[in-house]
């Protein structure tokens, strides 16, 4: 169904009407749940990843690629999903709802890919292709499992992050798998997801960062964050 610009009295109703269905935090462990779901939110998560990989990179101007990143796979969704939003095509943020998850998902997913594109002409950092080139894959993964089933995002991409960090940092970044539990955890306790659908979005994420360091020369090489 294409996507309209305008909405109707009915449309108006129907989205106020399904706002009320999605669920709101109520007891304080599923506040702290929240909390949990706040911080381990995709654009947080990725943002995080993205700009402890600049610290941590002795190339000169690598800090230059976090202009395009942070346009194209960060504010540019972002603002479309606001506008979502404001035009009711979308009830909340975390888009509760699977059918309406399509396009800001695609939006994602394409921003991403020209961030990757762009880092592969500028001939950015492999480790950066590695992990830009790991989130397009999960959101192209996220977008084809959405077209049928509901898959967990933050789920996903905390495990993608963590297995990152973790194979970038070597075995002294293995507290941050706990990233992935903590996550899994509060999706369910906010009945956001089901644990099918948490699980599924952890393998996705694990699956999507190993696809992109496989096509990588740098694979054979953890601990690049350290070296």
């Amino acid at each position: 169904m294409p996507l309209r610009l305008c909405r109707s009295p009915n449309d108006q109703h129907d989205i106020e009407s399904r706002v009320q269905d999605v669920p709101r935090p109520e007891t304080w462990v599923e506040h702290i749940a929240h909390w949990i779901s706040q911080m381990g939110s995709p654009p947080i998560m990725s943002l995080s990843a993205f700009f402890v990989t600049l610290h941590h990179l002795s190339v000169p101007r690598a800090w230059l690629w976090s202009g395009p990143y942070i346009v194209f796979a960060v504010i540019g969704p972002l603002a479309f999903l606001c506008w979502q939003i404001g035009h009711g095509h979308v009830t909340d943020l975390d888009i509760y709802f699977r059918k309406q998850r399509k396009w800001s998902i695609l939006v994602t997913a394409i921003g991403t890919a020209i961030v990757w594109g762009a880092m592969r002409l500028g001939e950015a950092p492999e480790i950066l292709l590695v992990m830009v080139g790991s989130h397009f894959l999960q959101w192209l993964g996220i977008y084809m499992v959405t077209l049928c089933w509901k898959i967990s995002v933050h789920a996903t991409v905390a495990s993608g992050v963590a297995f990152f960090l973790i194979w970038g940092f070597g075995i002294a970044a293995t507290p941050l798998a706990m990233i992935i539990p903590l996550v899994a955890w509060s999706r369910v306790k906010l009945r956001r997801h089901s644990p099918a659908q948490v699980f599924a979005g952890v393998l996705l994420g694990a699956a999507a960062f190993s696809a992109a360091l496989l096509l990588s020369p740098i694979a054979r090489t953890p601990g690049s964050l350290i070296r």
